[in-house]
């Protein structure tokens, strides 16, 4: 029987096991997934426990995923840029890979409100390590990325840590000022990967006004009406919440765990029911 779960700090209302388990169930996988509450000094515990009792992977949120990225012994490309890791892989060798799917998460997200990587122009605000990955997946993918943060010196230094190809798809902009809205001017989307809170900022209302009438939103916050979604309705109709790369990146995580992908609808069935 396969066993996987999701570590976090307070994992009690995740919606991550219902994703899976619908997921196994899909697959005709003898498995169970369950979701593990822990502190960060006991982390590196509990995941050395979890392996011994025979788990197959285990996927890591807020605030463990930097403490993910340093057990790794193996590490994706996306892992490798924003060092977060979002799934622990525990291999036949005895290593430990750590990858983040978030970036894959986010591309199929996008295609499902009409935006295609390749070609894209992807604003992006945020910066942080939501952003990290999901900005190594683009630019590979052949995206071009408007990064924009409160606090341009991090932005460019996740620039600097992807590979010169994709370092060029990249520019920086700073939040303050008119900085969002030259950001936003004929951008194919509007990527946000900071807490909902920040566009309640009458400041970050105003350069939305840039925002090219029916370009696409997705925003990594889920659950409850937001003030970014509030802010665009006049906008587009291209608006999505997280959920959908949440589903996204959890199919991926179980791909590379299990070899096999398992089919879209009931895992969104599961996650919004």
């Amino acid at each position: 029987m396969i066993q996987a779960a999701v570590l976090g700090s307070d994992v009690s209302k995740s919606r991550s096991p219902a994703i899976h388990n619908a997921a196994f169930r899909a697959l005709g996988v003898d498995g169970t997934y369950g979701a593990v509450s822990v502190a960060a000094p006991q982390f590196q515990t509990v995941v050395a426990d979890l392996r011994a009792q025979g788990y197959r992977y285990l996927n890591v949120t807020i605030p463990h995923k930097a403490a993910a990225f340093e057990l790794a012994d193996r590490h994706g490309p996306e892992a490798r840029v924003s060092g977060a890791v979002n799934t622990l892989l525990f291999e036949p060798d005895g290593k430990i890979r750590g990858e983040n799917t978030d970036g894959a998460g986010l591309i199929a997200a996008l295609r499902d409100v009409g935006v295609e990587a390749p070609g894209g122009v992807i604003a992006m605000v945020g910066a942080g390590g939501a952003a990290a990955g999901a900005v190594e997946a683009l630019t590979r993918a052949g995206a071009q990325v408007r990064l924009i943060a409160r606090r341009p010196e991090v932005a460019e230094e996740l620039r600097a840590r992807l590979l010169p190809a994709q370092r060029e798809r990249v520019t920086v902009t700073a939040w303050e000022g008119d900085g969002l809205a030259r950001a936003l001017a004929g951008a194919t989307a509007l990527v946000s990967a900071v807490p909902a809170a920040a566009w309640a900022d009458a400041a970050a209302a105003a350069g939305l006004a840039a925002l090219p009438a029916g370009a696409a939103v997705l925003e990594m916050a889920y659950g409850g009406e937001t003030p970014l979604a509030v802010a665009v309705r006049a906008r587009t109709d291209r608006y999505a919440d997280g959920l959908g790369m949440l589903v996204h990146q959890a199919a991926h995580a179980i791909a590379l765990a299990l070899g096999k992908t398992p089919p879209l609808p009931p895992l969104f069935e599961a996650v919004r029911g």
